[in-house]
């Protein structure tokens, strides 16, 4: 679903009226123009929310001339007898299947109806709130319940907020307070009145249910008779003669809403635009995690579909991402720009015939636009290659997001040679010295990305992101974990061996096997710096010394693999101590299903689970804004994860002013002079320097420095 729905292009009742329905549980609704024909034109979903006992509360507007309000509002006159009279003679006088509805409702108890009397003009309190347990979806805006209010028949709008977002405290809440105010008669302005409660025993007494339900379950579609307003006071009726609503070809538009504000870019997205462009729409956007590179590549996709169309071109878009969870999150971003994705990736059945579909269309001229999203791990499949292979180069726009991953050459070899590219990336490269755990080589991949994104195009650092208050501040706090000696002494031992090898390929190329070794030393080496002994009670110690500490919507990122002597992988023993000292804690790792991730980020964002520990799942793309602290447990000597892992905890959130990272470091024992403790020291040192930077209290984090011997 999304924020903001629009006729011009949206077919409300189907995309949106009737999918919520039929799932509500109960629904609320003031209108200024009510017809019954909606809600039999949205049958489908209403026998499913009449069977499980839905309730309806409806509220319509009434206006009074100056007497009548006067009277009403000091309590002289009470209009709803007259309404009541006109309803019933309606109601069992009818023989419109529509009208039919309202009567079955009213006698099932299931539809309550009051009357707001205001002064003059049409009552235009347009909100309805749709209930399911805990969760709400509310929408307020210009469409009325009338089947051409809610199709492409009025040129209507709506917006819509979700209880599980961000911005339902300052939009959709506010509806739903208004609304009760309303129910309850609290407005100083308007005066709500019940009906009686004879005219419902009237209606219950009178309607044949068993016969209602037989005419009006399953509904005849064929049956669409021109429409009437309910009441005679509401606006005349147009001559014109309702159409069955077609749902139309969703193409790329700029969102009037986005996430329940006002869409506009920031001006460094414009400018990331902008760049793209004027470099022939080719380049790399080097924009800080949580600086909007999605949206701003979604944006640009609009921008060129629009372009083309113009000079009557067509548009194939392929988004190329690592992980499905950053694929789902496209495919939702998507749709509020009004382009609907394929979605590549999982069971290949599930895509493959959309994708040959979409392809014929597209082909065939049918349509001059189409969108997919493809995990990296297809996109160099042999069946995903053979499809896209079909399309011509030059209407291709290649989106790789994470594009980092790209340049390796089992990627880097399959990428479309489109004549549109973006490549999007916090951290697309690695410096030479820097050390990635598994691969200590020279960077390939620099070269590879650089030659097919044809360079940086747009640059927004995490410092500018905090200073433009795109991204929140942060506390940063550090905690030394000393290796013991044992570990000490097999940390020297493999960074010997790693020495001597790099030594080695500075004169001469290394073998096969002698690459391979260093890798797998390399990968040794992290582990234990990731797992040591002491990372787990530091963290235990840590949230028991702090016990007003706020926990919920907190990250804990944990190493890979298996802690020295253990049996089972380390993310197991972090998550078991944490349960144990009460935390209320879940793992969340790529192991776990598609379904079980979604549920456990639902029940994390709910605050039913405090905290979540990770590996690397989370470090890239996933959008979690509610997190407010991170505990980086794993020592990673690459600057992309901790970046990411950094970016992560800061992404804006209407539930936090700022945010909190508990960095833990690993050092060497105090004794420890060598070139390989110096090195550790060095490392963990050039983090800590590089989060100090940005963070809020800059002092606090020197002064920890020098009490841990770090300089």
């Amino acid at each position: 679903m999304k924020p903001k729905y629009d006729s011009e292009v949206d077919d409300i009742l189907q995309s949106f009226y009737t999918p919520a329905l039929k799932v509500a549980e109960n629904y609320d609704r003031s209108v200024g123009y009510f017809s019954s024909e909606v809600l039999a034109s949205a049958a489908e979903g209403l026998e499913v929310f009449v069977e499980t006992g839905g309730t309806i509360r409806l509220v319509i507007g009434d206006p009074l001339d100056d007497s009548e309000y006067e009277a009403v509002m000091r309590g002289l006159q009470n209009p709803v007898e007259s309404r009541i009279a006109k309803l019933s003679d309606i109601l069992f006088n009818s023989k419109n299947y529509h009208l039919d509805l309202l009567t079955y409702l009213i006698a099932k108890g299931q539809l309550k109806i009051k009357f707001a009397f205001t002064h003059k003009g049409m009552f235009h309190k347009k909100i309805g709130i749709f209930y399911k347990g805990s969760e709400k979806i509310v929408f307020s805006g210009s469409a009325n319940e009338t089947l051409a209010g809610l199709t492409k028949y009025n040129s209507e709008e709506i917006s819509v907020y979700f209880s599980w977002r961000d911005s339902f405290c300052d939009y959709g809440q506010d509806e739903i307070n208004k609304f009760e105010l309303l129910w309850q008669d609290q407005n100083p302005r308007t005066k709500v009145i019940a009906l009686t409660s004879d005219f419902y025993k009237s209606i219950q007494n009178g309607a044949d249910l068993y016969e209602l339900k037989k005419q009006f379950f399953p509904l005849d579609s064929n049956q669409v008779e021109e429409r009437r307003p309910f009441f005679s006071y509401s606006f005349k009726k147009s001559k014109t003669t309702v159409k069955k609503a077609l749902i139309t070809e969703r193409l790329p538009a700029l969102p009037l809403m986005l996430k329940g504000r006002v869409f506009e870019l920031f001006e460094h997205q414009k400018l990331a635009i902008k760049s793209w462009k004027n470099a022939d729409y080719k380049g790399l956007f080097k924009l800080a995690t949580g600086a909007g590179k999605t949206i701003t590549s979604i944006t640009c996709i609009v921008d060129l579909y629009k372009e083309r169309s113009k000079a009557k071109l067509n548009t194939f878009v392929i988004i190329s991402v690592p992980y499905i969870e950053l694929a789902n999150q496209w495919v939702d971003e998507l749709t509020q720009f009004n382009i609907s994705a394929i979605r590549c990736y999982e069971n290949s059945k599930n895509w493959t015939n959309s994708l040959k579909k979409k392809l014929l269309l597209y082909l065939n001229g049918k349509t001059n636009f189409a969108c997919l999203v493809v995990v990296n791990r297809t996109l160099v499949t042999d069946t995903f290659q053979a499809e896209i292979e079909k399309l011509p180069n030059d209407e291709i726009l290649f989106i790789g997001d994470e594009c980092h991953h790209l340049g390796s050459n089992g990627l880097f070899d399959h990428l479309p040679n489109s004549k549109h590219r973006i490549g999007l990336s916090a951290t697309p490269f690695r410096s030479d010295e820097d050390e990635v755990d598994t691969s200590p080589f020279t960077n390939t991949n620099k070269e590879n990305l650089i030659n097919y994104f044809q360079g940086i195009v747009s640059e927004y650092s995490l410092s500018d992101a905090i200073k433009d208050n795109i991204l929140s501040p942060y506390y940063y706090e550090i905690v030394g974990v000393e290796l013991e000696e044992e570990e000490y002494e097999f940390y020297e031992e493999i960074t010997q061996k790693i020495s001597r090898l790099i030594n080695q390929s500075k004169n001469q190329k290394l073998s096969p096997e002698s690459k391979l070794a260093l890798s797998s030393l390399c990968g040794e080496r992290s582990r234990l710096l990731a797992t040591c002994n002491g990372k787990l009670p530091a963290l235990i110690n840590y949230i028991e010394q702090n016990p007003t500490m706020d926990l919920t919507h907190s990250l804990i990122y944990v190493g890979e693999g298996k802690a020295q002597g253990q049996e089972q992988p380390y993310i197991e023993d972090v998550t078991k101590s944490l349960f144990t000292s009460g935390v209320k804690v879940a793992k969340f790792t790529s192991y776990e299903t598609g379904s079980e991730r979604k549920s456990i980020m639902e029940n994390f964002k709910n605050q039913f689970i405090d905290a979540l520990v990770a590996m690397k799942v989370l470090d890239e793309g996933i959008d979690v804004p509610v997190c407010k602290t991170a505990f980086i447990l794993a020592s990673s000597r690459n600057p992309r994860q901790y970046v990411q892992r950094r970016g992560r905890v800061l992404r804006k959130s209407h539930s936090k002013n700022e945010a909190k990272i508990i960095d833990f470091l690993v050092l060497p024992p105090k004794r420890a002079k060598s070139s390989a403790a110096e090195s550790l020291r060095k490392a963990e040192l050039e983090r800590v320097t590089d989060f100090k930077m940005t963070s809020i209290n800059p002092s606090d984090v020197e002064i920890a420095i020098k009490k841990l011997g770090l300089c």
